[in-house]
């Protein structure tokens, strides 16, 4: 009934900053380039550029980046001009405004979401649920 799609392959994040797993950071942190990010943060991340959470990144606070990827833990909303991408690995606990979200068998949304094609206009708007997407 069912033919299996082509797995997906992630588009990876070239970062000019890499924060390790090794490191805890509390405060703002904001950049101008793309950012990956493996370690524990408590506040808010925003860059002008791209955002990968690896899987073991974990961020209590909110995000803002041009694109975002998670493979570890965001508390906190999301917003971001082009795509949201939640690894299987990912998980995502706030309210969200993307351009885009794509979501991997596996990966957890839970809160509201806006998807647009622009600032102005929101073409999809799911209320505050707990989404997990999951095998067939």
């Amino acid at each position: 009934m069912f033919e299996p799609r082509p797995s997906r392959k992630s588009v990876p994040v070239s970062a000019e900053t890499v924060l390790s797993n090794e490191i805890k950071l509390e405060g703002r942190l904001h950049s101008s380039t793309n950012i990956r990010f493996d370690g524990e943060m408590t506040g808010d991340v925003s860059t002008d550029g791209d955002l990968a959470v690896g899987e073991h990144g974990r961020i209590k606070g909110n995000v803002t980046a041009r694109n975002v990827v998670v493979g570890g833990s965001v508390q906190g909303n999301v917003q971001t001009t082009g795509r949201l991408e939640i690894l299987a690995t990912g998980k995502v606990y706030g309210d969200i405004a993307v351009g885009s979200l794509i979501i991997d068998e596996g990966g957890i949304l839970r809160g509201k979401s806006a998807v647009h094609a622009d600032d102005q206009t929101a073409t999809s708007t799911v209320p505050s649920s707990d989404f997990r997407t999951v095998a067939a």
